[in-house]
């Protein structure tokens, strides 16, 4: 979360590894951080080619010879950019069934992933190139010399080697997040923007976190089946309880809609089976004696002395106590 303190100030909250709240000034780069971010560049770029990297010009060639991008890749490349713009301009223009429209615009959520999948192949190999070093070098110091401590407007990281200690830090992420927004100009509502997700906005189909929703307000996946929160599939025992979301008549199920309950394995783990599996009948011996598992019989504490059992109640009155009732007349 982040605040403006001026046109070039911005306070972050963020927390750190254990959950404790930071505060942290994040300043846009002055000319002289500029200046300095590019001295980081040029060194790392000279490393980055002592020591065998590629430049990016000679990269796309390598990536071919060893089959990494060949021409089937572009090709898919190239069709995705096509089918992508097709689904864009269909639902920009309208005129079509509200289903289709819905249908297109699933599809277009399909795409993006599929296509940012494959783009991932080459950006992650572009991050080797002597200028793909270079680029995330002067980034680095352009955060480390723009993250400052709110109380003596400093850099909260004397040099690169304490950042890169604590470049992990939820807190320090959050900041460079909103420091390359300030820097690139990127957009924080992206995807929200896409025009699939505008449409689905529109409609309803989505919450504002881009949720699916169904027409009585639950959350859905893509294929409409009931989810929580978290994701997992859920069901209702009755109508009354879905219509009402009651918590108390919710039960979990798997994706064939049938109920899963949470089971703790022998190892520790937790695992979701069948309402139907999560009692285990015991292995048999050769003698047709129950074998108990030598795992559960180690974790098993020793039995103390026997203790007396239990009354259990009847639930019938006690003669004695009974009350004699008598009749009056008037």
């Amino acid at each position: 979360m982040s605040k403006k303190d001026n046109n070039k100030d911005r306070v972050v909250e963020g927390v750190d590894k254990e959950g404790n709240p930071v505060k942290t000034l994040l300043r846009q780069p002055t000319a002289q951080n500029y200046r300095d971010s590019q001295v980081q560049y040029n060194e790392t770029f000279r490393k980055a080619l002592d020591s065998g990297a590629l430049l990016r010009q000679k990269l796309t060639d390598y990536m071919t010879e060893q089959g990494i991008w060949d021409k089937d890749k572009q090709g898919k490349n190239d069709k995705f950019i096509e089918d992508i713009s097709a689904r864009e301009e269909a639902l920009k223009g309208g005129g079509i069934r509200l289903s289709k429209a819905k249908e297109i615009a699933l599809e277009l959520r399909e795409l993006r992933a599929e296509f940012r999948e494959l783009l991932s192949e080459k950006n992650a190999m572009d991050a080797n190139s002597a200028e793909g070093q270079a680029d995330n070098a002067r980034f680095s110091e352009l955060i480390r010399l723009c993250i400052l401590d709110p109380a003596t407007k400093t850099p909260r990281f004397p040099d690169q080697n304490a950042y890169d200690k604590n470049a992990d830090e939820p807190w320090v992420a959050e900041a460079a997040a909103e420091l390359a927004g300030m820097i690139y100009g990127l957009d924080p509502d992206y995807d929200k923007n896409l025009e699939e997700n505008k449409f689905l906005k529109e409609f309803k189909f989505v919450d504002e976190e881009l949720r699916f929703l169904n027409d009585e307000g639950h959350f859905v996946d893509s294929d409409g089946r009931l989810i929580n929160e978290n994701g997992r599939f859920i069901a209702y025992r009755t109508e009354k309880g879905k219509k009402n979301k009651d918590q108390d008549d919710l039960y979990f199920v798997n994706r064939e809609g049938e109920e899963v309950v949470s089971v703790v394995g022998d190892d520790g783990e937790e695992e979701w089976v069948k309402l139907s599996l999560k009692e285990r009948k015991p292995f048999l011996s050769e003698e047709d004696e129950p074998v108990e598992s030598p795992v559960k019989a180690e974790k098993s504490p020793e039995k103390e002395s026997e203790t007396e059992p239990e009354t259990i109640s009847s639930g019938k009155p006690d003669a004695a106590k009974k009350r004699k009732t008598t009749k009056t007349t008037n």
